[in-house]
């Protein structure tokens, strides 16, 4: 019997329980490791590594405010002139988009649009977001939601509508695409009318899907722009349109432009400019100063109304009345400059007033301004 078998068998046990515990003491290593590791990141960096999450996840949003009506005097009550109409803006995810070509056949028998247009915008390489339409109303938004097509979507947005049609236009100006008024009371009271949009920070899902649920959502409230009344009358603005077209026509001119005023207030009651366009397709308009209120924007020499503006002022100041009468020379010479009458005035002699307006004499608006 080998006599020295029990020793071997004895050390082969102590070099087996050696390396069991050095694996044992490497594993405890190796768990230590990972336990300081994870409270490293779960603790002394958790804010570092919350901001880059949410980085990804919070989506800062606008909520738009609703823009103010504007509203004119009709009889004894206020009508709208402009109010708002919700419609909605057609977009795809071409990143998510599956049978572009199937989904585009679908959504042009909705829109009536060119199909081959929309699968070629759902196929853009390296974008998120392509605008297949715009102005989609409220039953095509319905439809379009049914089909329940992936990466396809729908947004709301408020565009202006004009009951009145092209009435007032040049006046009233346009709101473009973004919101932005253009023209007229729309641009010239657009910060009033705009209001202050609202804000909505949202934790969203893999596809950018905001999710209304989370706690972590912080919202502001939009303020509504405010409302307009104009001191413009309709009934006087529909008459006052229908003469200038009727007498642009007689007088063979090709624009022109009339204005109503109150005299007493200086308010403006109706205001009228020929050739017009109609404010709610303001996009198929070719010609850009179509949209220029030229009763305001495009001066012209005052001519011989100025001769009705100067008796007025006589009027007004008391220094004649109607039965007043003068004695016209038919020429003056004021300051080295010589007066005269353009047309036959039946030379010197006793006008009256109708008479100085009927003739239009330069001689007799003198005579006034000299008074």
């Amino acid at each position: 019997m080998d006599k020295s078998a029990p020793r071997r068998a004895l050390a082969a046990g102590f070099s087996s329980n050696r390396r069991l515990y050095l694996w044992y003491g490497a594993l405890l290593v190796v768990i230590a490791v990972i336990i300081v590791r994870l409270f490293y990141l779960q603790v002394v960096r958790h804010e570092h590594y919350q901001e880059a999450a949410y980085a990804d996840q919070l989506k800062q949003y606008t909520i738009p405010a609703d823009r103010g009506i504007i509203e004119a005097h009709q009889g004894g009550k206020v009508v709208p002139l402009v109010l708002n109409q919700k419609l909605y803006t057609l977009y795809a995810d071409p990143t998510l988009v599956k049978n572009t070509d199937q989904a585009a056949q679908k959504i042009a028998l909705i829109t009536h649009g060119d199909a081959n247009h929309y699968t070629d915008l759902m196929k853009t390489k390296n974008t998120r977001y392509v605008v297949l339409g715009k102005r989609i109303s409220e039953q095509q938004y319905g439809q379009i939601t049914a089909l329940k097509l992936p990466g396809v979507g729908l947004q709301a947005q408020d565009y202006r509508t004009y009951p009145e049609g092209s009435l007032t236009s040049q006046l009233l100006g346009f709101v473009n695409d973004e919101g932005k008024g253009n023209y007229g009371v729309e641009q010239a009271l657009n910060k009033q009318l705009s209001g202050t949009p609202g804000l909505l920070k949202a934790i969203t899902d893999a596809n950018g899907v905001p999710l209304a649920a989370s706690r972590d959502n912080v919202q502001i409230d939009p303020k509504p722009g405010d409302n307009v009344v104009l001191t413009v009358n309709l009934a006087m603005q529909k008459e006052l349109e229908n003469y200038l077209q009727q007498d642009l026509k007689k007088a063979k001119s090709s624009s022109g432009s009339a204005l109503i005023m109150d005299p007493n207030t200086g308010a403006v009651l109706a205001m009228a400019n020929w050739p017009t366009y109609d404010p709610s397709q303001y996009y198929n308009v070719s010609d850009a100063s179509l949209f220029t209120n030229a009763a305001v924007s495009s001066p012209l020499e005052v001519g011989s109304i100025m001769k009705v503006l100067t008796t007025s002022a006589a009027l007004d100041l008391g220094v004649i009345n109607k039965d007043t009468t003068y004695y016209d020379p038919a020429h003056w010479t004021i300051d080295g400059h010589d007066v005269h009458n353009v047309e036959i005035d039946g030379g010197p002699g006793e006008r009256s007033i109708a008479q100085f307006l009927n003739l239009s004499l330069n001689t007799g608006a003198t005579w006034l301004l000299m008074q």
